[in-house]
This record gives structure tokens, sequence and C-alpha cells, in this order.
């Protein structure tokens, strides 16, 4: 009785400790340095869009443009909007408040090319079945903001779900000149200069912070450290006790 108390617990195979904290390690470290890295991309395009904001606006070609040499760059539009084509992006509250971000393409002036423009955001009414009026310039105007990429990363079960009429649930220019027929700049321009069209533009940054990115970082760092440190005490412990000299086998008379 007194020798099966006294044993120890069988030990767990050393192989299985290795492969499991090496599979942990691997997993841990590769995280950290990924978000580290988007930590960093995010720090690039913050500056980029900076250092282009603050250069001089640029007017909007009539003829095609690159999407590259106007992301992020503070443009302006001359034209007409096509207000039979507008577009409310539903599912975007303020608070409590459901809205919806209202889109109008732009017509170039002396072209036939577009501008898809994000004109602002308006609540929605309470009887979800109508949709707020929202005015629309009926002549000339100059559009000025910032060039935002054509086409956002989404999920979605369906594109044809996705659209219901006037109301979309996600927006792209590919996907407005299909629906439209009509041809557009590489460009969505987030519109900044203000309107008597009663949407409001106060605008989140385009990109978004660093540093949940780097925060995300210093926790998968800290699991790796942890693991390191649980193997090394693991290891430690394993190793054989020296047999002590007052064991009763070793007294001496």
């Amino acid at each position: 009785m007194s020798a099966a108390l006294g044993s120890s617990a069988p030990r767990r195979p050393l192989w299985l400790v290795v492969v499991a904290s090496a599979a942990g390690l691997a997993l841990t470290v590769s995280a950290c340095v990924w978000q580290l890295g988007r930590g960093r991309e995010k720090d690039r395009l913050a500056a980029e869009v900076a250092a282009r904001a603050d250069a001089a606006a640029v007017r909007i070609a009539r003829t095609p443009v690159s999407e590259d040499s106007l992301r992020f760059r503070h443009v302006e539009a001359h034209g007409r909007f096509v207000p039979q084509h507008r577009i409310y992006l539903d599912n975007q509250a303020r608070g409590p408040q459901p809205g919806y971000v209202v889109y109008t393409p732009l017509q170039l002036d002396g072209s036939a090319l577009h501008v898809l423009v994000k004109r602002g955001w308006v609540a929605a009414p309470l009887d979800r079945s109508r949709l707020p009026d929202v005015a629309t310039p009926d002549g000339p105007v100059v559009v000025d903001g910032l060039a935002l990429a054509p086409n956002s990363r989404f999920l979605e079960l369906s594109p044809q779900a996705s659209v219901d009429g006037a109301v979309w649930q996600n927006v792209t220019v590919d996907r407005v000149a299909q629906a439209t027929g009509l041809a557009f700049q590489p460009i969505v321009l987030e519109q900044h200069s203000p309107a008597p069209d009663g949407l409001l533009r106060d605008w989140p940054t385009p990109v978004a912070a660093s540093s949940k990115h780097y925060g995300y970082a210093f926790q998968w760092g800290a699991m790796a450290v942890t693991i390191v440190v649980l193997d090394v005490v693991f290891l430690v412990r394993r190793r054989p006790r020296p047999a002590s000299s007052d064991a009763p086998g070793n007294a001496t008379t």
C-alpha cells in the first residue's frame, strides 16, 4: 500500500511534449510575425494617406486613369450627377440610428466616363419600406474629396441577394458599372465638399489604426514565451534527481 502511494504518476512521453511545443511555437510565432507585418503595413498606408491628402487637389481627368495614380489623393470632379442610378448602401448605423450611405454616379464634363461619388450618410425612416428623400443637384457641380479604392473586400452569400432595387448590401465600382451600363474611372470619390443635400460627411479615416495589430502581436509573442518557459520547467522536472547521501541504503554504522 505505502509503495503504491509513494510511486510517481506515469510521465508523458518526451516526444509528445516536444511535438506539442513545436506546434504551439510555430503557431504563436507565425501569428506574432503576421500581426507585426499588418501593423507596419497600416503605418505605411497611413503615411501614404497623409502625404497624398496634404498635396494639392487633382482634377479627375476626362480620359481613363489608373487607380494607383489617384488613390488616397485629394481630387475634384466636374460634372453632373445621374440621380436615376442613386444607390443606398444598407446597414450603415451611426450609434443607435440605422441609416444608409448614399452613392451617385457623376458624369464628368466633356466625357462619357463617370466617377462614383460616395456622397454621405442619411438616417433611415422608421418605415424601412420607404427610402429617405435625398436632394441631388440638377446642374453642373464640382465635388471634391478623397479618392478611395474602387472595390472593397467583403463576404456575401450571393451577389444577387445583395441588391434590392436601389438598396445594396455592398457597393463596388465594378458592380455599379455592370448594373448601370455606365463607364467609370477606377476610384470611388468620397465627398468632403459641402452641399445642400442633408447628408452627413464625417467620414472615418480610410486606414484603420495599427495599434490593435501591435497589441495582438504582443499577445501572441507572450504566448510563445510562455510555451518556452513551460518547456524549460518541464525538462528541469524530468531530470533524474541524484540519490541523497542520507538515504537508508547509504547509512553508515
